[in-house]
């Protein structure tokens, strides 16, 4: 029999087959190897006046009978859920240090610290029984989010079978989304707000109250199947996906809320992320006027300063100029993100409905405050303002969850 043929398309090396391809070629080994057995039955009763014969087309028969099992079950490990990996688990040893920078954007000492600070366990299984170990699956989560590589070349990569691969990047991105909603609220750095407001006021910001700015993002997706005129961006004639963010002086995202549908303004985005009575709280507690900086689609409240618009004099005009720069640091946070995990920004993965783009979003952003944290940013030397270790900054959105669950 000829050997297993890999289907895909033409050009690449160590093709994967298309599901559809192999799911047909498996019924037909199923009918094939009916027909074996019912013609084995055959040839026992045609053939029963000569042995010789019939141990002759027994044992050919035997033979394919043998190959087409095999082939069987190689089709069935392809896409069985619980097959068995073809290699072990890769780790971090597998690669050198400027493999670990350049496509996995820490070292190897950073994906150390960050196996613990998120909590991955020695193994991890999956929703349909299939075992990983945790050190793998974060580093096939940094790798995807860090390229643009396909589920076969990372197949190859950590040597596991497709479906493994896209199962165990399921399970990691799953885990590391549990520490979003707690590591990115403005509420951990609540106590360190006011020495933001002084580093600002000591760089001349004019704004005195000020210890940081807001503004909104949209990554492009690909047309919906559904709720096509509430993800469509009129202003970008694209479908879109909104994000609201608030940035500190260390270059860390302090707050972070969305996904919002594309076509909805920046004022209902705030609306919804309720930033306004949260900042209005945080101000009471601590007995200290403060705010935040944005663009002039924001509405004006006594915790939000918005640049000024329409006809202005040359003072205001001054004014905004001179915000402007301090502004910056909010588009600089977000090419950040778009250089350090490219896959977030590519609109052929931005499926809505068929595979969880908002989750890559948000632990996209989770993982670039870490990356600051280990390695700075270009803020931290523009404010003169370092942010603090990936431990600390660990401690921080866990002490702060640990003190909701006690109220």
């Amino acid at each position: 029999m000829e050997p297993l043929k890999e289907r895909g398309k033409e050009g690449r090396s160590g093709l994967m087959p298309q599901r559809k391809g192999r799911i047909l070629e498996i019924m037909e080994m199923e009918r094939f190897r009916v027909r074996i057995i019912r013609l084995r039955v055959v040839m026992m009763v045609v053939t029963d006046g000569d042995p010789d014969l019939l141990v002759a087309f027994t044992a050919m028969l035997d033979v394919l009978a043998s190959e087409c099992e095999e082939r069987l079950q190689t089709l069935h490990e392809w896409w069985s859920p619980r097959a068995p990996p073809a290699s072990p688990g890769r780790s971090a040893e597998s690669f050198t240090e400027d493999e670990l920078r350049g496509s996995f954007r820490f070292g190897r000492d950073a994906i150390a610290e960050l196996l613990g600070l998120l909590g991955f366990p020695t193994g991890l299984r999956s929703a349909s029984g299939r075992r990983f170990g945790g050190e793998e699956a974060l580093l096939l989560l940094l790798r995807r989010l860090g390229g643009r590589e396909r589920g076969l070349e990372l197949a190859q990569v950590f040597g596991r079978l497709p479906p493994a691969i896209s199962k165990m990047y399921i399970v990691a991105l799953d885990h590391v989304f549990l520490h979003v909603a707690s590591a990115m609220r403005l509420e951990i750095w609540e106590e360190h707000l006011p020495a933001f407001a002084r580093v600002l006021c000591e760089l001349a910001c004019p704004e005195g109250h000020c210890f940081g700015f807001i503004d909104g993002t949209m990554f492009t997706i690909c047309r919906p199947t559904g709720g096509l005129e509430a993800m469509y961006n009129g202003w970008k004639r694209q479908h879109k996906v909104k994000y609201q963010c608030v940035v500190l002086p260390n270059f860390l995202i302090g707050d972070w809320f969305g996904p919002a549908a594309g076509r909805a303004h920046d004022s209902q985005v705030l609306a919804d992320s309720n930033l306004v009575a949260r900042l209005q709280g945080m101000r009471g507690r601590l007995d200290v006027e403060l705010c935040v900086y944005g663009d002039p689609a924001y509405p004006v409240h006594d915790v939000l300063v918005r640049a000024p618009k329409g006809r202005m004099t040359i003072a205001m005009e001054a004014y905004a100029t001179l915000m402007s720069h301090y502004r910056e640091s909010v588009e600089w946070v977000f090419g950040e993100m778009g250089e350090l995990w490219p896959f977030v920004t590519d609109v052929r993965r931005k499926t809505t409905g068929s595979r969880a783009t908002s989750k890559e979003d948000c632990v996209a952003a989770l993982l670039t405050n870490y990356h600051t944290c280990r390695y700075g940013g270009v803020a931290n030397r523009y404010f003169d303002t370092l942010p603090p270790s990936m431990s600390e900054y660990r401690a921080m959105y866990h002490l702060h969850l640990d003190n909701q669950n006690m109220q």
